[in-house]
């Protein structure tokens, strides 16, 4: 009676498990245990094997008892109608019809393969639904909000044809209303632009997010001649900024390089220009969303809105939509991107095939493994590392975060999503001038323009943020109130805001008392939350993940389970 959920065929492959009563139970990237980031099911051999293992581990189940496996695509769907597309781009040129064919018959068997690799499992007697990308995404956040109906918005690169998505939920219906098709693309484009700008497209659009605090808009009129935008937000991209096969890496033609200048290399310096470039892209794209989701409310008059697709890890956009768009509550899930449709597939079946009712809830997002302290102290003592039992771990961490350390923080299960949300976190002391270019420097090795967020105790948010009053998943920009910027100046952006996460006591115990200990020392109840990995890795799963990592960088101390481990002592 279980429900198995997979996505990420080329991109973040990942698994979860659906309980009888309709309960995601467990759910992991592939990225994770395979410990390469953005790792495909592709990529691991054909089924995201790691990721099914941990599941199967967390739910307590095998192949035997799973009746139903929901896939995030519909591959003869996406063959037929993206057929004519690449046939009428790549007509001038047989060399590019000729990759095109290549490449599109190849994806083809890929995803065919699929229901193959799993009939090979030992136990293995499930019913296999392949199921349409965007109506994953649309489940992957409607059936796990608290909403008993809603309008949802889905903006991505690409589905089987769709880049956005208009649907309405109403209990377990979702209905769609509206899409736009590919090339016409919010996640196309962004991630164009991150590629322009010396990035990895598909990878590292949040840091052209980041950048664009630092710039102003300059390029903003251009970049709409360029899309087009219709009245109703839709992009229509005008082909003579395009290349006229649209072969990628580059897609673009002169025209594009004429009005923008010539790309960035990864290694050169980011100038005043690449941070306008990105601040008019960013600017681009919230002008768009907001008209899109002004057409989507005329079209449903619904009160709530639900977000999904990779663009909604964009939480500028997402921060606009709550404060300026017609809906009065905006909801995202902590993995909107294409390893949520693991759990849109999986709750499709269980609602729209087997009619099971809603019951469940996104509260917390801790649904991956989980160590106990006998398996933690059994990796520290394999692994040889000097270590002391605590009696108290949040008010031991405190007290090291209070005196300047950068601390690793590894409690209980697992995060869902590309967040690290107090499970497997690096804390530090937000009201310390230098700590964000300290840990930007020593522990994560990456861009100093990147920023930090703060993890606040959920009821203390209002008195440090302006407008936003929730953000469990740190998925939602607020701006600082102006009394408090001089305060906690590691987590302050340069525009004044920050990307905070709020911290329930119910929901996150151990990490809400380690705040609260944290506040008692300081006198503010937040701390600098970043992801426990370093630059290019996945945020770590295991204990011996843990354990490699904080040897491998600047962090000072490691919080893992009930033990503290200490750099100075090994």
């Amino acid at each position: 009676m279980y429900i198995v959920g997979l996505a990420g065929l080329l991109i973040d492959g990942a698994a979860c498990v659906v309980d009888p009563r309709g309960r995601v139970i467990a759910a992991v990237e592939e990225e994770r245990p395979s410990r390469v980031k953005h790792a495909s099911m592709r990529f691991a051999g054909g089924l995201p094997y790691g990721s099914l293992e941990l599941c199967f581990r967390a739910a307590g189940i095998g192949w035997d008892q799973v009746d139903h496996v929901g896939y995030f695509f519909q591959p003869w769907r996406e063959f037929y109608r993206m057929s004519a597309f690449r046939l009428r781009k790549a007509w001038p040129a047989p060399s590019v019809a000729a990759y095109y064919g290549v490449h599109h018959l190849d994806s083809l068997r890929g995803h065919l393969a699929v229901p193959r690799f799993l009939s090979l499992q030992k136990g293995y007697r499930a019913q296999f639904h392949n199921l349409s990308h965007h109506l994953t995404h649309a489940a992957s956040t409607f059936y796990v909000s608290p909403y008993e109906s809603a309008a949802i918005l889905i903006l991505d690169a690409m589905s089987e044809r769709e880049s956005i998505s208009f649907f309405m939920g109403e209990g377990t219906r979702i209905k769609l209303l509206k899409r736009v098709n590919f090339p016409h693309s919010w996640g196309f484009l962004y991630s164009l632009f991150t590629q322009y700008l010396g990035f990895r497209p598909n990878s590292d659009e949040y840091k052209v997010m980041g950048l664009a605090a630092y710039g102003k808009p300059t390029f903003l009129a251009e970049i709409l001649r360029m899309i087009r935008l219709q009245a109703t937000g839709e992009p229509s991209l005008d082909w003579s900024y395009f290349d006229s096969a649209f072969r990628g890496p580059r897609y673009v033609s002169d025209k594009f390089y004429r009005t923008f200048g010539p790309p960035r290399h990864k290694d050169e310096p980011v100038t005043e220009r690449h941070q306008d470039l990105a601040a008019s892209i960013q600017k681009a794209l919230e002008i768009s969303v907001l008209s899109l989701a002004k057409d989507l409310h005329r079209l449903t008059r619904a009160k709530r809105l639900c977000v999904a697709g990779g663009v909604g890890l964009n939480c500028l956009m997402n921060s606009r939509l709550l404060l300026e768009g017609p809906f009065s509550e905006v909801y995202v899930p902590p993995s909107p991107h294409d390893a949520g449709c693991a759990i849109g597939a999986a709750l499709l079946i269980a609602h729209q095939i087997r009619g099971l009712p809603r019951e469940y809830v996104m509260t917390p997002a801790s649904l991956g493994p989980e160590y106990s302290d006998a398996e933690v102290r059994a990796v520290l003592e394999s692994c040889k590392v000097r270590f002391s039992q605590s009696e108290d771990i949040e008010a031991d961490v405190a007290d090291l975060i209070a005196q300047g350390n950068i601390v690793g923080w590894f409690q209980g299960r697992m995060e869902w999503g590309p967040r690290a949300l107090g499970q497997r976190s690096i804390l530090a002391d937000p009201t310390r001038p230098g700590m964000k270019d300290r840990v930007n420097a020593v522990v994560k090795f990456r861009e100093d323009f990147r920023p930090f967020a703060p993890a606040v105790l959920a009821e203390a948010a209002g008195d440090y943020f302006l407008d936003i009053k929730e953000s469990p998943f740190m998925l939602f920009v607020a701006r600082v109130r102006p009394e408090h910027a001089s305060t906690i100046p590691a987590v302050l952006h340069v525009d004044g805001t920050a990307r905070l996460q709020t911290v329930d006591r119910t929901l996150a115990p151990r990490f809400w008392r380690l705040i609260r200990a944290f506040a008692d020392r300081r006198g503010v109840p937040m701390v600098l939350n970043t992801s426990f990995n370093v630059q290019g890795e996945p945020i770590v799963a295991t204990p011996r993940d843990a354990v490699r990592c904080f040897f491998s960088c600047g962090l000072d101390a490691l919080g893992i389970g009930n033990y503290l481990v200490r750099k100075r002592e090994n």
